[in-house]
């Protein structure tokens, strides 16, 4: 389970490190002001959507402190990976 973590986590910091490489170069304009606003409503859906799944995984099988920890990392990597996976497609459609 740890490397799988570490594995997300290292995921995670890359599209991380592409996000802010887009906002810092194309976020200032219309088409990257669209681009973030759609990619933010996405990253918002993944996260409930994510919190949710936790949520009742936690209700129907209560999680320890480890198996809590690798789930929120997991939805740490769920949510920084579809913003930068949002924004990948919608640079390619604007």
């Amino acid at each position: 389970m740890d490397a799988i973590a570490i594995g997300l986590s290292v995921i995670g910091l890359a599209a991380v490190i592409f996000s802010w490489h887009f906002i810092r170069r194309e976020g200032g304009d219309e088409r990257g002001d669209k681009i973030l606003g759609v990619a933010g409503m996405t990253v918002y859906s993944a996260f409930l959507f994510g919190y949710l799944i936790i949520f009742i995984i936690n209700i129907i099988r209560p999680l320890n402190g480890e198996q809590f920890q690798f789930a929120l990392t997991c939805l740490f990597a769920l949510v920084v990976i579809s913003y930068s996976a949002a924004i990948m497609v919608l640079k390619r459609r604007y």
